[in-house]
């Protein structure tokens, strides 16, 4: 072989071994990294040094803790280099072989090997489906008590698993930290990804007042106008019961809202009566002990600590003093007395000497019942504050460096009790003719020696630490709640604002491009590495939710009446505006029947605009309303649990059926208008009469009905439920056949007239056509954006379509396509049918406009049977080309 062959052969070689070679060496430094560095930067969450994505090489380099290559220049590689991490006394140690091997691969070029395949995003409606497919798993009574911290964002803008755990341990230690609970109770996941995690308000003692306090504080509320969100909603008694993990963090640890949800009195002594501390008497009888001292850290003079018995375990307060003045003097009598801030001059408070110290506040610490600690911080007069002033403590990991009750304390009090040695004692024992005899035998008494007082804050520190590793959570130098409420509070990249608002960072700044609003607000994100502040962020984000179509935003100014146990509201689908949920008309459209959120049926004048009657007797909001075929009688489904007959002509109830335990949200008449037909979101489908009640049949654990229609031939009734459409026999209740959606959620279902095909809208927009004869859909038809909200069939051939997109369709199934658009409402569709005229339509929205849309010219202009294209013959055949 000619050399150049060779030598060309050997560089090709060596290009195709390369890719080997420096997968190999990326995973010896992995390995380097694991053995030495995860344990404390990784391991179940750990984050020293707020790093926890140690063993991730791409997010090193990314995050440009690794510099390829250069090493020396390489943050990481400088704090292994150089021994201080690990931290010396740390074993094992790396050696120089393997700190060799980190340093080549960082001046190789920090070769990072092909990432695992991308995670599949959770969407909202994904996230919302998971929680009502765990609600519905569980006893119905134990539902309303359930609420969801989520971590679905921060999975989709690709945290790792560690980081991602590092939050799960905030989360756990937090809402325990707030529980007055006598057990740690874990959040339980309720996906595979274990990004949705659940609570019982009962384990923390939280009831109704308590989660509304916490969403009344939340900036990213919204309400999905969905089937599975509303059903979430009525388990729960809650408007809002799920929220996002990091924000609970970041906001609940810190006060107001930390006391509030900790229910913490308003001072000092009312927190003593509460775990049954009496101070004064235990100061009086001796039943304490203190530690005073310079230099505390924290305070920025002297400082005392003074230990309680309480009902579950200790309680710790401090006194912090100001600075004194320059002049450290008062006169009296003549003579020059110390500053009363001086703790080694006046180390008796008040109630045991004359003149006592002059404290300026303090902080008070003190075990929940669970084993974990809780803090207050007071003024002088034991008032509480948000916040210490500057001026005599600070914390440098806050903004403002102002100590803030929760998360400073928790920052700084890793251990429960910061060790520190009493200095009284020995001030005492060194200069015993400083005091008076009684003074000085009280000193004694009230400050037992350093070594009492380190013993005991010792013993307490054990307790809590057991308490902290009971969450999950470890007792380290960066303590998991604070750690990630700094995270929280850090300014915000397009990667994690497109997660945040449900897109992916493209779509993202595709949509701020095209929105004068959007770009007002934030458009720094769409420069490279642009970034926006979290106070601007959510000032934003109501502007967000309406520019990008995420739901209603949650208003807590409407939160409803609470239920007689205060674990939630009555009705969290009411509305004071009055929306219309549902909408039956007359074949010739001339009346309506709305179901209204606020509590009332209306019989509604079409043409008039205007209300004939209310009919009220529910009493709570209304979502499912049907006529009788002759429009005399007509049939309402309220979260109230009933179905109710009414006489549409006088207004007056008929009829009540009580057989359901929840919103009743679908409704039908049957056989001639004997019959009545319920389902709910309880699960079940019930048959009745209307003439006494009575139940016909009964089929439970359909899941939530969406809907129900019954055929022209009065044989069949279908349901809509999850992700299925089930037909029954009407007589019976007896199941014919299940149709399976592969679309999603089922929300709108109808009959074809003849009876022999079903079509049933779904939440993702898509519309189907199934010959329940048949193995499989005749027809699918895709392009609602949103849900279909009702669906309606005028013969074998054309569907109609009504979304919360605020469109209608008209479909020709034969083909597929719709053949019409009607786009004239400005809110989201509830409603739409075909007229008895056989020219016409209608359909209504949630703001009660009604709307015809004339629709003979879109039937002339799709030909019945068309013609069979017959492709046409060239004059002249081409020549075939080489």
């Amino acid at each position: 072989m000619p050399a150049k062959l060779l030598a060309l052969g050997v560089l090709l070689a060596a290009a195709v071994q390369a890719p080997a070679a420096d997968k190999e060496l990326a995973a010896k430094a992995q390995a380097v990294l694991k053995t030495h560095c995860y344990r404390c930067h990784g391991q179940d969450g750990s984050v020293e040094g707020a790093l926890n994505y140690v063993a991730d090489l791409g997010k090193l380099v990314a995050r440009k803790k690794v510099i390829p290559g250069n090493a020396a220049a390489s943050r990481l590689f400088k704090r292994i280099d150089d021994e201080t991490m690990p931290p010396p006394g740390e074993k094992p140690r790396p050696t120089p072989e393997e700190i060799a091997t980190l340093k080549k691969w960082i001046d190789d070029g920090a070769f990072v090997p092909d990432a695992v395949a991308p995670r599949t995003a959770i969407s909202t409606e994904d996230a919302t489906n998971l929680i009502l497919a765990d609600l519905e798993g569980m006893d119905r009574r134990s539902r309303r008590f359930q609420r969801y911290f989520t971590l679905t964002h921060l999975h989709n803008a690709g945290l790792g698993d560690e980081e991602l755990q590092t939050y799960r341990n905030a989360l756990a230690k937090l809402v325990n930290s707030l529980s007055w609970g006598s057990r740690i109770q874990l959040p339980v996941p309720v996906d595979a990804a274990k990004t949705i995690l659940r609570i019982d308000l009962r384990w923390f003692v939280w009831d109704a007042t308590v989660w509304n306090r916490i969403i009344a504080e939340y900036p990213y509320g919204t309400l999905d106008d969905t089937i599975a969100a509303r059903a979430v909603m009525v388990h729960t008694a809650s408007k809002l019961p799920a929220i996002r993990a990091d924000w609970f963090v970041g906001t609940a640890s810190r006060a107001p809202l930390y006391y509030d949800v900790l229910q913490i009195p308003a001072n000092l002594n009312e927190l003593e009566r509460l775990i049954r501390v009496d101070a004064t008497a235990n100061v009086q009888q001796e039943r304490i002990m203190r530690a005073g001292f310079n230099g505390s850290g924290v305070s920025r003079f002297n400082r005392i600590l003074e230990r309680h018995d309480s009902a579950h375990g200790m309680y710790w307060r401090s006194y912090d003093f100001d600075e004194p003045p320059a002049n450290l003097t008062e006169r009296a009598n003549g003579n020059l007395l110390p500053d009363r801030r001086n703790v080694f001059a006046f180390p008796l408070g008040p109630g045991l000497v004359e003149t006592p110290f002059q404290h300026a506040g303090g902080e008070a610490i003190f075990a929940l019942p669970n084993g974990l600690h809780a803090y207050i911080i007071m003024k002088s007069d034991n008032t509480r504050i948000d916040k210490g002033p500057v001026a005599v403590v600070s914390d440098p990991r806050r903004p403002d460096r102002a100590v803030e009750a929760g998360v400073s304390c928790m920052s700084c009090h890793l251990t429960g009790i910061i060790p520190k040695a009493d200095q009284i004692r020995e001030h005492l024992d060194k200069k015993p003719n400083a005091f008076s005899r009684t003074d000085a035998d009280t000193i004694r008494a009230l400050y037992p020696g350093k070594d009492k007082v380190l013993a005991a804050m010792e013993e307490d520190g054990k307790r809590y630490a057991e308490a902290v590793a009971k969450t999950g959570a470890k007792v380290a130098r960066n303590e998991a709640v604070s750690t990630i409420t700094i995270k929280y509070e850090a300014d915000i990249d397009l990667g994690l604002a497109a997660a945040e608002v449900g897109l992916k960072p493209e779509a993202f700044r595709d949509r701020i491009n095209a929105s004068d609003t959007l770009t007002k607000h934030v458009g720094a994100l769409r420069t490279p590495g642009g970034t926006i502040s979290r106070q601007l962020w959510v000032q934003a984000f109501g502007d967000l939710v309406r520019e990008l179509g995420m739901g209603t935003l949650f208003v807590p100014n409407l939160i409803g009446a609470a239920t007689p146990d205060n674990t939630g509201e009555l009705d969290p689908l009411e509305s004071r505006e009055g929306a219309a949920n549902q909408i039956a008309f007359t074949p010739d459209g001339k009346r309506a029947l709305v179901a209204s959120s606020d509590r009332s049926v209306r019989v509604y004048d079409v043409e008039g605009r205007r209300d004939l009657k209310r009919l009220i007797g529910h009493t709570a909001s209304v979502w499912a309303v049907a006529f009788s075929t002759d429009s005399r009688l007509a049939i309402s489904g309220s979260t109230d649990g009933t179905a109710r007959v009414w006489d549409t002509g006088t207004g007056q109830e008929l009829r009540r059926f009580n057989g359901h335990t929840g919103l009743v949200n679908a409704v039908a008449f049957a056989f001639d208008n004997k019959w009545g037909v319920s389902g709910g979101f309880d699960g079940s489908l019930v048959m009745w009469k209307v003439g006494s009640g009575d139940e016909v049949w009964r089929v439970d654990g359909v899941g939530a009905v969406a809907g129900i229609a019954v055929d022209a031939q009065g044989k069949h009734l279908v349901v809509a439920a999850g992700k299925h459409v089930r037909l029954l026999d009407i007589k019976t209740g007896r199941a014919i056949n299940d149709l399976p959606s592969d679309h999603g959620r089922v929300s709108a279902v109808a009959f074809q007239p003849d009876g022999n095909r079903v079509v049933f809208g779904t939440e993702t927009g898509t519309v189907v056509v199934w010959d329940w004869h048949a193995d499989g859909p005749w027809r699918t038809m895709t392009g609602h954006v949103g849900a279909v909200r009702a669906v309606a069939v005028r013969d074998s051939r054309w569907v109609l379509s009504a979304g919360s997109d605020r469109s209608v369709k008209l479909w020709d199934a034969a083909s597929e396509k719709d053949v019409a658009e009607f786009r004239k409402h400005a809110a989201g569709l509830v409603s739409a049918t075909f007229l008895s005229n056989g020219t016409q339509t209608i359909s209504g929205d949630r703001d009660l406009n009604v709307l015809p849309w004339k629709i003979d010219k879109f039937f002339a202009a799709v030909p019945v049977n068309p013609p069979p294209v017959i492709p046409k013959i060239p004059d002249k055949i081409p020549v075939a080309k080489p």
